[in-house]
């Protein structure tokens, strides 16, 4: 698809710019290779003319290549982190798709923070930013009060706000042509990692999804791209703009709004794949999870004027011929060699094959045969722990990333519960009544049903809540109570029954959700709850790799039951 910027002949091509663009990888290991394979089988349409004196090639990483980086549970170097794996990966990426722009390319890759990538806190991005080979853009960093920023911006002339790349005309020495990168982060570090920047502030910070955020909560994130890109605009009127936005498409719509001076967003968080386009400005959304990559091309002509085309390459269609031959599969290899022996027999009571699922849709707001068998394999290692047989554990369906099946390994265990950093996943335990636990419950289903993509369900172990008849009441359609919604397993029984109100149950909760200041009941219960100092993660591989169950997993008439009706 060729999309016109402005006037252009094909004829008087001055200077390109080749871009490879990708977004919310999430420390995809098992995908990382075939994401540099379709680079590589795709490179003669990609880098066009790549090594050229006038042409101008890039990788743009729009944020969440990182993904949890202070987890451990890597059986090959058990001490190694998240990070620590996923920054080598980047390295070699770096460096392959370098050599697929060719040996005299002109080349630079470019990263802007998502996050994920901030899951650690900053002193871990400082560690990614010192990359020699990678310019970090950080448009909306409020430098004054980040002492850190300041600090690795002082000693690395790789960590910017903006930067400007001069690409020489291919026939006038005298002619220089200017395109202007900046890099923007979803700047809600208060919902995503409450408490985690210690010396990095974001313009416009604040406790809200980006669901939730309006253009008035964001005028000085607005304000940080439109002073860069009025400079730039105001000494080069033909000069292309091109903003990097870890922020989701809506967010992006508000920056084109109000900086309509860019030419190209290229668009991470929200997992889309499309491209919107309004007056001269495209917003290309990057996916998710290493599925596309996708190229632009950039064509100055004669008279300084631009033509973009645009290709989406989806690596589920790249062929595997030669994979093995590949430097990040070999560095896939060499560093989880253990990770990626098959480890799990999964069965169902029946002893048929079976699969626990993972949908990120269906998760986030209807029964889950996975979200049953992970609430009840976590409540397994809390008893062990507490002693209490009645312990009630809930999980914030959005911390769950990954499902399991037959023959899964390592890699795909550390992918169950990467929706949360491993610094806020540390499980607290405390008592509610009845009727405290009712209004937690009615308080999350109320947000789920009013956007079931972002608000997600709390998924619990024994509790069953009938979603549709909360809906019901909540609409006048029903004139029960929300009590009669909520039902609590008997464990002499093992039936659901109604939740008496007066009576106290304990309940095991990530705390993700009890530092959570958008919504009402985590303030009002927080100071009744101790910390396990365990995470999902790691009472999840106590469980299967306990002597009793030994990576023998089997689907039982529990796993099956419903939970969310």
């Amino acid at each position: 698809m060729i999309t016109k910027i402005q006037g252009y002949n094909p004829a008087f091509k001055a200077a390109q710019v080749n871009i490879v663009a990708t977004s919310d990888n999430h420390g995809n290991f098992l995908t990382w290779p075939l994401l540099a394979q379709t680079v590589q089988n795709n490179k003669k349409d990609i880098f066009i003319k790549s090594e050229d004196a006038s042409t101008l090639n890039l990788l743009a990483i729009a944020g969440d290549w990182f993904i949890n980086p202070s987890k451990k549970g890597f059986l090959t170097s058990p001490n190694a982190t998240n990070g620590s794996v996923q920054n080598k990966f980047l390295n070699n990426f770096i460096n392959f798709v370098r050599k697929q722009a060719g040996k005299d390319a002109n080349f630079d890759a470019l990263f802007t923070m998502g996050n994920h990538d901030l899951d650690a806190g900053d002193t871990f991005i400082y560690k990614v930013m010192k990359n020699p080979d990678m310019k970090t853009l950080i448009t909306n960093v409020d430098i004054e009060n980040s002492p850190g920023i300041k600090k690795i911006m002082q000693d690395s002339d790789n960590v910017v706000k903006s930067h400007i790349y001069v690409i020489p005309d291919d026939k006038n020495p005298n002619i220089q042509h200017k395109i202007l990168f900046l890099g923007v982060t979803i700047p809600s570090m208060q919902f995503y990692n409450p408490g985690l920047l210690k010396q990095m502030t974001f313009f416009d910070d604040c406790d809200k999804k980006d669901a939730y955020l309006t253009e008035n909560d964001l005028q000085n994130t607005f304000m940080s791209v439109k002073k860069e890109v009025d400079k730039f605009k105001s000494e080069n009127p033909k000069g292309a703009v091109i903003l990097m936005s870890h922020t989701g498409a809506p967010i992006s719509k508000m920056i084109r709004k109000y900086v309509p001076d860019i030419n190209i967003i290229l668009n991470g968080h929200d997992h889309k794949k499309l491209t919107s386009m309004k007056d001269h400005t495209n917003i290309d959304s990057l996916g998710k999870d290493n599925e596309i990559i996708k190229a632009i091309n950039i064509k100055f002509d004669d008279d300084g004027d631009l033509e973009k085309d645009v290709n989406t390459y989806f690596s589920q269609t790249t062929s595997k011929v030669d994979l093995d031959k590949n430097p990040l599969q070999i560095l896939l290899y060499k560093l989880l060699s253990e990770d990626l022996k098959p480890l799990v027999s999964l069965t169902d009571i029946s002893g048929d094959e079976a699969e626990l699922v993972y949908t990120e849709k269906d998760i986030r707001c209807k029964n889950s045969e996975l979200a049953n068998w992970l609430t009840s394999a976590v409540k397994r290692t809390v008893r062990d722990i507490t002693g209490n047989e009645n312990v009630i554990v809930g999980i914030q369906s959005s911390i769950i990333r990954g499902g399991l099946k037959n023959d899964s390994n390592n890699l795909d265990i550390m992918k169950v519960f990467d929706g949360v950093s491993e610094d806020l996943s540390n499980i607290q335990i405390g008592t509610l009544t009845g009727e405290e636990l009712v209004g937690l419950i009615v308080e999350n289903i109320t947000s789920n049903l009013k956007d079931s993509k972002r608000n997600t369900i709390i998924q619990w172990s024994d509790i069953q809540v009938n979603r549709t008849l909360i809906s019901d009441i909540l609409n006048k359609e029903s004139n029960k109570s929300f009590e009669d919604a909520i039902k609590i397993r008997n464990e002499a029984t093992n039936e659901f029954q109604l939740v008496n109100l007066e009576d106290c149950y304990t309940i095991a909760i990530g705390e993700k959700f009890l530092v959570k200041n958008d919504i009402v009941w985590p303030g009002k219960i927080r100071d009744r709850f101790t910390s396990l100092d365990e995470t999902y993660d790691r009472l999840l591989r106590s469980y299967i790799a306990s002597e009793e169950i030994n990576y023998q997993l089997k689907i039982t008439p529990k796993t099956r039951e419903k939970r969310i009706i």
